[in-house]
């Protein structure tokens, strides 16, 4: 399999998805649930069902949730994530509205994060169900601006930065003919939303689920966790057999987002052990601290490679070719520099790699 540290390319794609780690670990306990046709709900825990989002690109699926709920007016439901906006999956969920969820109104459309294969879809869905979208507001206010045309999104400073990490001007002048994708690929975002406070709890039927921020992956990514019978709904953040792509963003330069990322997960050892994960991408599974240990693996193995390769001064730019083992196009360029940058960044934090500022305008890592 092709691997592209945060998502991974057999087929193009329209946007980034996950890459594997490994095959998948032996310790994860499998949940028999089986996957639902599309357009189909199947349940997979107590008041919660999965339906799963056929997806031109690989990983080929995005799962998403619908919880049993219930208000002043009756029973409802819950949904947990949109979807990639593409005909597909408005069919399967067109399909789903008038087939195994009709009989409920959906009340309200919780979203982990803002990344268009879980967010996507996410105004045509409030338009079609009459729902409130909930989010986070880092999720939120990337989203926007993402979408609209904001100096801190822009794609001359995601080029003039990938620039300063050596990414020559032939690359970066195609990157910059690209454009706006994230408003190409998602077509619209919802202008008001219902704000998630990190550690809220919300309560869905006669359940409490607890709000969970994560980091590194997005910027206030929400995973939701009921703690009596005890399910996590993970999003993107502990997935059973690939790792999210965690980069270092233009505006905020000098972030640690593998560091970020590692901190997020290691919060989730403290859950039950019995705790069945849903996650976003993969099937669902019992396991989190085994998971938690795999990841941090990946990731430890990741720094000791660039570390070992930065045994003389070198941009994030060099390094390409020395840990993805195909052609990356210019799109998949721009997570493959983040996800180094990030990399670099943790080493260089951690006293383990020196930054370099150098004469030519262009920032190295060198081990110390």
């Amino acid at each position: 399999m092709s691997r592209v540290s945060g998502y991974h390319s057999r087929t193009s794609v329209s946007w980034p998805t996950p890459t594997a780690v490994s095959a998948h670990d032996p310790v994860l306990d499998p949940h028999p649930a089986t996957a639902p046709q599309p357009g189909r709900l199947a349940p997979v825990v107590r008041g919660v069902h999965w339906l799963r989002m056929p997806v031109a690109f690989a990983p080929g699926h995005v799962n998403v949730w619908a919880i049993e709920d219930h208000d002043e007016h009756g029973p409802c439901w819950t949904l947990v994530d949109a979807g990639f906006p593409d005909d597909a999956t408005r069919a399967n969920w067109l399909q789903a509205l008038s087939g195994d969820l009709a009989g409920r109104r959906v009340r309200r459309i919780l979203i982990t994060h803002c990344h268009p294969d879980h967010f996507g879809l996410g105004d045509w869905l409030a338009e079609q169900t009459g729902a409130r979208i909930w989010m986070s507001l880092g999720e939120y206010l990337t989203a926007q601006a993402w979408f609209g045309d904001t100096p801190a999104s822009g794609i001359d400073l995601m080029a003039d930065f990938f620039r300063q990490h050596g990414l020559p001007p032939a690359q970066t002048e195609a990157m910059q003919l690209e454009g706006r994708r994230y408003r190409r690929t998602v077509g619209s975002v919802p202008v008001a939303m219902r704000r998630i406070l990190p550690g809220e709890v919300i309560t869905i039927g006669d359940d409490a689920w607890e709000a969970l921020v994560g980091h590194g992956h997005s910027p206030e990514h929400l995973s939701f966790y009921r703690a009596h019978d005890p399910v996590l709904i993970a999003g993107d953040m502990l997935l059973p057999t690939i790792s999210p792509n965690t980069p270092t963003l233009p505006f905020e330069p000098e972030t640690d987002a593998v560091g970020q990322y590692l901190d997020s997960i290691e919060r989730f050892r403290s859950l039950a052990a019995a705790t069945v994960v849903l996650p976003a991408h993969g099937d669902p599974y019992r396991g989190v601290v085994a998971r938690v240990d795999a990841l941090r693996l990946h990731h430890d193995k990741r720094l000791a490679q660039i570390a070992a390769l930065c045994d003389e001064p070198r941009h994030a730019f060099e390094l390409l070719p020395r840990l993805f083992k195909r052609e990356l196009d210019s799109f998949q360029t721009r997570f493959a520099m983040g996800e180094v940058i990030a990399h670099l960044n943790h080493l260089w934090q951690a006293g383990q790699l020196r930054r370099l500022p150098g004469q030519d305008g262009v920032i190295r890592f060198t081990q110390p």
